[in-house]
């Protein structure tokens, strides 16, 4: 069943089908009534289809640019998460300092009692002990800072995502024959 567009007094054009000949409708737009012509007139209204088919999808300056920042954002946060996530997974997170304590142990444990008590010594003269950073959790710290880094690449991309989203579906219709 073909549709056709009939005018309001208000400008606007609402879609009709044959059916509708001799009714009283309502425009969506104005809200006022409008008597739907016989079914002769109707033929001569102009096809619902016609119009839809003569319309497209603008694209204006402002989607372009924001269309393009999204797309520069969603590379660019791809690409650095996809550079430190691979460095994050290059760190060998290996916990030998149980197996250096349980070494320093025996080592201790040979060790004649004044020997072991000298070296305590000269460790406590040089600084040494608890001040130090141990290369596992250094190496843990700078994983869980190249995963913080990835995480908020992945937000950019996110957001990227979301500009491109809004530059697409944010375009409007207009009349093909109109000037662009």
């Amino acid at each position: 069943m073909a549709n056709y567009l009939l005018s309001c007094q208000c400008g606007s054009q609402f879609k009709i089908a044959t059916i509708d000949a001799g009714k009283t409708l309502i425009c969506p737009e104005c809200e006022a009534k409008t008597v739907v012509p016989n079914l002769r007139e109707i033929r001569e209204l102009p096809l619902a289809e016609e119009l839809e088919s003569s319309q497209e999808l603008t694209w204006e300056k402002g989607h372009g640019a924001l269309f393009a920042t999204g797309s520069i954002l969603i590379a660019l946060g791809i690409g650095l998460f996809i550079f430190h996530f691979f460095q994050a997974n290059q760190l060998d997170l290996t916990d030998e300092s149980a197996a250096q304590i349980q070494y320093g142990n025996v080592v201790i444990d040979q060790m004649p009692p004044l020997t072991a008590i000298q070296q305590w010594r000269l460790i406590r003269d040089i600084g040494l002990g608890e001040q130090q950073v141990l290369e596992y959790q250094a190496k843990l710290n700078e994983y869980d800072g190249l995963m913080l880094y990835c995480y908020i690449e992945l937000g950019i991309s996110g957001l990227g995502l979301a500009l491109t989203g809004i530059a697409i579906f944010t375009r409007r219709r207009v009349n093909a024959s109109g000037s662009r």
